[in-house]
């Protein structure tokens, strides 16, 4: 599978304002569906087997001095990009954790290191082979497309 990258004029009309609101709710409505997979061990089991059924992938900012995340993060963001997998970083683990529904206590500790969305597999694949993705998805999806050049990579600010 191959992402085409949007058209200038689609990336200019992107409202960067918006996407921690639109991320948050992707985020509410995938596990609500049970298509979403907290936790970089999961979500890295889940690469592994059916990285073609991954929408997208969220990681928070690494904190410095964390060697260990850091090397996780960096090796996840190359095996997403080989697979053509948007990869959103976003600002707050504890956020990603709260709407991941992660336990209080792993809140408290800071852990939601990685979520991932798979797609619906209710949903049939389409003859090209794209996955199919809700109107909110595609935008975050375009957004990552547009971006993919931008250093550093932008931070999404996910809403409290």
């Amino acid at each position: 599978m191959y992402i085409t990258r949007p058209s200038e004029e689609k990336c200019k009309m992107i409202n960067r304002n918006k996407l921690g609101r639109a991320l948050r709710g992707a985020l509410i409505k995938a596990k609500a569906e049970r298509r979403l997979i907290c936790g970089l061990l999961p979500a890295i089991a889940y690469l592994e087997k059916s990285p073609e059924d991954v929408v997208l992938c969220v990681l928070p900012q690494t904190r410095p001095g964390d060697a260990a995340n850091h090397i996780q993060t960096v090796l996840l963001h190359a095996f997403c990009y080989e697979n053509y997998i948007p990869v959103l970083e976003v600002d707050s683990s504890q956020k990603l954790a709260t709407y991941c529904g992660v336990a209080k206590k792993s809140i408290d500790s800071g852990q939601c290191n990685c979520a991932i969305i798979v797609r619906d597999e209710r949903i049939q694949l389409s003859e090209n082979d794209s996955i199919p993705m809700s109107p909110t998805e595609q935008t975050l999806a375009d957004f990552y497309e547009c971006t993919i050049e931008e250093s550093p990579r932008p931070v999404i600010e996910l809403p409290i």
